[in-house]
């Protein structure tokens, strides 16, 4: 075999490796595109938001592009949402009356749709590692206009704030104390002189994020 013969072959063999080599590497990319944009496209829920916040209620509402029926997944503890809160039919435009819940506590929940989790990242998620969604109800005697959404994350993880509550297992006794006068407030002049050392972010009630606060302290 001449010089010129080998050096051709072995041109075209060069040649079909790389061409081989791009089609992979361009099914890969592909796949990998795809799986991506499914991901952030598979939660069916969107516009998720909390209404009509009161001290033991709130609406959670959200929007499909297809009629389904879903549920809220909710409580007070962002690894154990321990309630559910069906929806009696299928719908475009969602609403979920919540009830009985505590005043001045901060409730975290998920839309479920199925097998499907949609978490505060607008994506779908599996247990564990779901960043729920927040609101906190209102005090006694506090409007629903005036309660609170509050962003989160999930267990381990922080909010933009940095203020993640611990387990109130650890809370100590000055912390405690702020847990026990939670959903008082200055309006009750005779008596806030005695506890307003509880309110610790100092704006005239003392509720859940005053714990946070406590927490984050030392106190």
């Amino acid at each position: 075999m001449s010089l010129g013969k080998f050096q051709k072959q072995t041109k075209y063999i060069l040649l079909a490796f790389i061409s081989i080599f791009i089609f992979i590497v361009t099914i890969f990319l592909g796949r990998s595109a795809s799986v991506y944009f499914a991901r952030a496209s598979d939660c069916p829920a969107t516009n998720v938001r909390a209404d009509n916040i009161g001290p033991n209620s709130a609406v959670i509402n959200w929007d499909s592009d297809e009629e389904s029926q879903g549920r809220v997944e909710y409580g007070t503890n962002t690894i154990n949402l321990t309630f559910n809160a069906p929806e009696a039919s299928a719908t475009l435009r969602h609403n979920v009356p919540l009830t009985l819940l505590t005043p001045n506590t901060v409730y975290y929940y998920l839309i479920a749709v199925g097998e499907t989790r949609c978490d505060s990242t607008n994506q779908k998620c599996e247990e564990g590692s779901c960043v729920p969604y927040s609101f906190t109800t209102a005090a006694i005697g506090e409007t629903a206009d005036e309660a609170e959404n509050l962003p989160t994350r999930a267990a381990g993880g922080r909010t933009n704030n940095e203020e993640t509550p611990m387990p109130t297992s650890n809370l100590s006794l000055f912390c405690k104390a702020v847990q026990a006068n939670i959903g008082k407030s200055s309006k009750a002049a005779a008596e806030w002189a005695s506890i307003k050392t509880y309110d610790i972010d100092g704006n005239g009630i003392i509720n859940g994020l005053d714990i946070i606060k406590c927490q984050k302290a030392g106190k």
